[in-house]
């Protein structure tokens, strides 16, 4: 027995991040960045925003029981000269415009390796990552302990996550979501980072699997995805 209808309820009322969560994460988003792109200091420098992770990837969770949910934005910047030589001063710009905003200075926020956190009480804490578009062609995030650039290539992950759950049928977001949830609520294998579920579940869909009754509703992914990733581990 597959219970599919109980899968879906699960999914609905336990494990997917609620409209109004989500709304409010798009609010507080939006005001963040109206206020760094206000600040006198770095607004000249930034470009735009862009979702990212499991807010892009829309495999972003309800948080387990007094947890919060995190979401990950790029703030896509451009390039300062001064800078060129000393990377992490884009976080720690950011960082310094938070601190000095009437509102976010009084919240807590952090300098991490490769983002700014800004801490919302009882809620949600959101990692805002300097992303640039370098004039040699590189794309990149900072890396702040090592003072030095990272390639990355966000879109392109994130065009990869779209094409292999079309390849699903729209079930691996869906068991995706599951498999974090699991990870939450069990406290068992915390130590496994949300990208690399993500992208080892990911993986193990093929582009011979479009049409492939392994993936017709969300239980039968589910048991078609953990048997290969069984077998691959």
């Amino acid at each position: 027995m597959k219970l599919t209808d109980y899968f879906n309820v699960l999914l609905k009322d336990t494990v997917n991040l609620g409209q109004v969560k989500l709304d409010l994460l798009d609010s507080r988003v939006d005001s963040v960045y109206k206020a760094l792109k206000a600040d006198d200091q770095i607004g000249s420098l930034i470009l735009g925003k862009t979702p990212q992770g499991s807010w892009a990837h829309r495999t972003i969770i309800n948080p387990v029981g007094s947890n919060e949910f995190d979401a990950d934005f790029m703030l896509n910047m451009s390039e300062n000269p001064d800078w060129a030589d000393d990377p992490k001063q884009y976080i720690e710009a950011v960082y310094a415009a938070l601190h000095r905003h009437s509102t976010y200075g009084n919240m807590p926020h952090s300098r991490k390796c490769r983002c700014v956190r800004l801490v919302y009480a009882n809620s949600m804490h959101l990692d805002i990552v300097p992303h640039l578009n370098l004039a040699d062609g590189r794309e990149v995030i900072v890396n702040r302990d090592d003072n030095d650039w990272e390639l990355t290539n966000p879109q392109g992950f994130t065009d990869w996550m779209k094409e292999k759950d079309a390849l699903a049928k729209g079930n691996l977001r869906k068991v995706i979501r599951l498999m974090k949830y699991l990870r939450d609520h069990k406290n068992s294998f915390t130590g496994t980072r949300s990208i690399l579920l993500t992208t080892l579940l990911g993986k193990h869909v093929y582009a011979s699997d479009r049409g492939d009754a392994g993936f017709e509703d969300v239980p039968t992914t589910l048991k078609t995805l953990i048997d290969r990733l069984d077998d691959w581990l």
